[in-house]
């Protein structure tokens, strides 16, 4: 060539690519694709091979997309450089897909509803990576919806920061598959076991803006609605529909995802009953098949509906469900035109999202979608769900970037326990919650005994009601071993208590030497708090439902760290059980405050202590005049 390439693409042996790649920097040049199988996704002479391109690349300051990859397609330029044959598309919508699989540039349809404007498949990244590609098209002045499909996280805080920043203006959705609920190993803690992978995957997403969806179903809506809607800024639905089970359908769908019925503008109802019998009933839904039927006709009312619909201010977004029929019969129904116009009268910015049924449905959609703010989906239930990425998109927008609020603790204190817990990778009972106390956790009144000597001398400076605990590191899990009793009145339940925690062990394992843990009884509701480490994105702070049940109910919400006050709000009014901690028929909820503050220490006692695998509170009782830790371990 007379002049240096702007790309090479490597399609060859594998035990030729590196020599075919020393060709390429030999020639100066910078851009190089890979497109070649059966390096770190085949064997272990494929992943050596693979980190001699890495180190090539390096060394010469050579970008490579690849191994194992289709490469870029770029529909804009009429660019691909995969080994498959892809037709140009005529429209060129501005959507952008990055995946670690051609399979998505080949089948973009059905995917997306549509075809890429761009696409990378970034294959096994030697080099490229989702971090690279997420920047390209965050500044792709051409994009304006980027797609990703990824198996794995690649340099997971970089992609978490780019996306914050990229999401401000750009949505993002993720479709992340490998949900999987078991971790690499065992969990030792409650937080451990209910949080495993995918949650904290679903806590990231949330933290930088992303939209996740789960299947390429809600993959391929949530491309297609952010391609046809600008905004959606409240829940407030207004729905026409012709039939009154498609009106309760919609009406169960908007429920399923948070949005709310509205009103009727005011006098819309009384336009639309002009001169109908006094038995047709005007809501919202509204039902328009009896207004049309008895008045001007369907496509008069319906219009007239949907004009009235779009001009209200207290309507955020319409949901329209309307037949369409090939039928000679009803020709004079002719929905696309319809809500074309009323588009164009109300001047409308609103999202429409429709759902179009009858034997000529699929022209009318084809139709309908070449007008502004209008979107069609297959069902009802996908038409509102269209609806809530856009609206969940809004939401994210306005999010706070979360500071982590600082507090004064015994530094000297902390770190001889600290220093005690990694020696023995561990911290559990009275240890563990000195710890929290030092970070200005409130903890239960207790001590440590070896034997009924010294757990009768602890009895006297307690108050009954009196609960005694197994304590050690054999007893992690106490309940299995029947080591928690508690409601104990006098010495003559304690003494019993004792015996029979002693006799417990000894069956199980007589050589285990038993230690125990009295404190007095902390009334209140039973809370899990925690911190587990995750080795992508660090410390995830967890609450829920806490006691022997934590497992069974899973009532848990997560967020990464660190948590500020508005976080760790939404984190404690996520909760099923929600409710019960506010208080319900006359019974008095928690301390609210209390408990926020104390998960903003426990966030601030992760940015102390980085290292702490993992943290759990369990239980933390809360009641009206508190909240105290009642047991706790931390594992290093």
């Amino acid at each position: 060539m007379p002049e240096v390439a702007d790309l090479a693409t490597i399609s060859v042996g594998r035990d030729h690519v590196i020599p075919a790649f020393n060709q390429c920097i030999e020639a100066g040049i910078r851009r190089v694709i890979i497109i070649s199988q059966g390096f770190s996704d085949a064997d272990k002479r494929g992943r050596e091979l693979q980190e001699q391109i890495t180190l090539l690349a390096r060394g010469s300051g050579v970008r490579v997309l690849g191994p194992n990859t289709l490469g870029v397609t770029n529909n804009f330029r009429g660019l691909s450089t995969g080994f498959i044959d892809l037709p140009r598309p005529v429209k060129i919508p501005p959507v952008a897909l990055i995946a670690q699989t051609g399979l998505l540039q080949v089948a973009p349809k059905e995917f997306s509803g549509c075809n890429w404007g761009k696409a990378i498949d970034i294959g096994n990244a030697c080099d490229v990576d989702f971090v690279d590609a997420l920047e390209y098209f965050g500044t792709d002045p051409e994009i304006r919806v980027i797609a990703v499909y990824m198996e794995g996280f690649l340099r997971a805080r970089k992609f978490l920061e780019a996306a914050s920043r990229i999401s401000l203006t750009k949505p993002i959705i993720v479709f992340k598959t490998g949900r999987t609920a078991a971790g690499a190993r065992a969990a030792l803690s409650h937080t451990g076991s209910l949080v495993g992978e995918d949650e904290i995957n679903d806590a990231a997403f949330r933290r930088a803006g992303i939209i996740r969806v789960k299947n390429v179903s809600e993959f391929r809506d949530a491309v297609h609605s952010f391609l046809k809607f600008a905004d959606l800024s409240g829940p407030r639905l207004g729905v026409l529909t012709p039939s009154g089970a498609a009106g309760i359908m919609a009406t169960d769908a908007c429920d399923d995802f948070g949005f709310t019925i509205s009103n009727l503008p005011e006098n819309l109802a009384g336009k639309l009953k002009e001169g109908l019998p006094d038995w047709v009933h005007i809501g919202n839904p509204v039902d328009i098949w009896p207004v049309g039927m008895l008045g001007d006709g369907f496509s008069s009312a319906y219009k007239q509906a949907l004009c009235g619909l779009l001009n209200s201010p207290e309507i955020d977004a319409v949901l329209a469900l309307s037949l369409s029929m090939s039928s000679p019969l009803h020709q004079d129904i002719d929905i696309a035109a319809v809500v074309a116009e009323a588009g164009k009268e109300t001047n409308n910015t609103k999202p429409v999202s429709m759902w179009i049924y009858g034997t000529a449905a699929a022209a009318t959609v084809e139709k309908l979608e070449a007008v502004a703010q209008v979107a069609c989906f297959d069902s009802v239930e996908q038409a509102v769900r269209g609806l809530s990425f856009v609206y969940r998109y809004h939401q994210l927008k306005g999010r706070k970037i979360p500071a982590q609020r600082t507090f004064p603790y015994d530094r000297k204190a902390a770190d001889l326990l600290l220093a005690k817990g990694r020696q023995r990778k561990v911290l559990l009972g009275e240890d563990a919650l000195d710890l929290l106390s030092i970070f200005g956790i409130p903890a239960a009144a207790g001590k440590i005994a070896r034997n009924w000597r010294e757990i009768e001398a602890a009895a006297e400076s307690f108050s009954y009601p009196l609960v005694l605990k197994l304590s050690g590191e054999a007893f992690l899990h106490k309940s299995e071993w029947g080591g928690v009793v508690t409601d104990i009145r006098n010495k003559k339940e304690l003494r019993g208590a004792w015996k029979k925690m002693k006799e417990n062990v000894r069956l199980r394992n007589p050589k285990l030497k038993t230690g125990f843990q009295l404190q007095e009884q902390a009334a209140g509701k039973e809370l899990l708090l925690g911190l587990k480490l995750d080795p992508k994105f660090g410390h995830v702070l967890v609450c829920g439902l806490g006691g022997v049940y934590a497992e069974v109910f899973k009532d848990i919400s997560r967020e990464l760290v660190p948590v500020g006050r508005s976080e760790a709000e939404k984190m404690l009014s996520s909760l099923k059980t929600y409710p019960l901690l506010k208080g319900v028929r006359g019974e008095a909820g928690i301390d609210q405050e209390g408990m926020l503050e104390i998960l903003e220490r426990l966030s601030f006692l992760a940015a102390c202590v980085p290292d702490i695998a993992e943290l759990d509170i369990n239980p933390l009782m809360a009641d009206a005049g508190g909240c105290r830790a009642v047991d706790a371990r931390i594992i290093w």
